[in-house]
């Protein structure tokens, strides 16, 4: 279970995120998300730190992370790195593989910069790329690719990418707290696709874009989302288990792992599962 929306607020199926440092986390149910989709994980220490800056390679990694489904891509180095300065760095595989699908992209001398702090703009680009904006067709390159990445985000975005953080200067580096609501975001988002057009007359192609029906949750994990009617819970079924929910769809009653008070019992929740 990724988690289940009620009326604009994600109850997770665990009310915490189960780190020792759970109180210090702004996002819970994002960071809990990111957790449950294996994009994030905690420190050596257990802790989440979400106050931590994130750095470029990190971003890369839960980047690539989302891409796969969880699982870390089947992609290796290269002999010549596509950066200068990422040989044996940990994230090396991680970079390669975000380079190569067009969703990062270097300093512009010759190096990626893997230790330098990622800002709020850079990784919401990297969202937005990931999600299937190719960054010519849509200016996330040149002169205005920060106000342009900011429109994409905030009005093409559903929800926006930066939903849940206001108050969060984008411009500065962002913290694991804010990472995990941006990239929890974009795994909501509805994934761009392009369709190539061939004129006749010159045989040129050209790309158009357009919003998918999936979102990249469904994509890449294979999920699924359902919209209901909150029903039960084991206060009001003594057939349901602690811990489960059950939700009507149309006229079918499915039973998820989830946490939810009988008070909202009647309002229509949005589930997102894998199966």
């Amino acid at each position: 279970l990724a988690g289940t929306i009620l009326s604009g607020m994600m109850v997770m199926g665990a009310s915490a995120t189960n780190f020792p440092d759970d109180e210090d986390i702004v996002n819970q149910e994002a960071v809990a998300s990111m957790v449950a989709l294996n994009i994030i994980n905690g420190k050596d220490d257990g802790e989440y730190h979400p106050e931590d800056l994130v750095t470029r390679a990190e971003m890369a990694k839960m980047i690539a992370t989302a891409m796969n489904g969880g699982v870390t891509p089947e992609y290796g180095t290269k002999p010549t790195p596509s950066f200068t300065d990422i040989k044996g760095c940990w994230a090396e595989q991680y970079i390669e593989y975000c380079n190569n699908m067009k969703i990062i992209a270097g300093r512009g001398d010759g190096t990626f910069d893997p230790y330098g702090k990622v800002t709020g703009v850079e990784a919401a680009k990297m969202v937005l790329t990931a999600l299937g904006y190719d960054a010519t067709a849509f200016k996330l390159v040149g002169a205005d690719w920060d106000s342009n990445v900011n429109y994409e985000a905030t009005w093409r975005c559903d929800p926006s990418l930066y939903d849940e953080l206001n108050g969060i200067n984008m411009y500065q580096p962002i913290t694991r707290d804010t990472a995990a609501q941006l990239i929890w975001n974009g795994v909501q988002n509805k994934v761009m696709v392009s369709n190539p057009d061939k004129e006749v007359a010159t045989g040129n192609v050209t790309d158009s874009y357009v919003l998918s029906a999936k979102t990249l949750f469904e994509v890449k994990y294979n999920g699924d989302t359902e919209t209901g009617i909150f029903a039960d819970n084991s206060n009001t079924d003594t057939g349901l288990a602690d811990g489960y929910i059950k939700v009507t769809v149309g006229s079918t009653p499915y039973t998820f792992p989830a946490e939810l008070d009988f008070s909202y019992i009647g309002e229509e929740v949005k589930v997102m599962f894998k199966d």
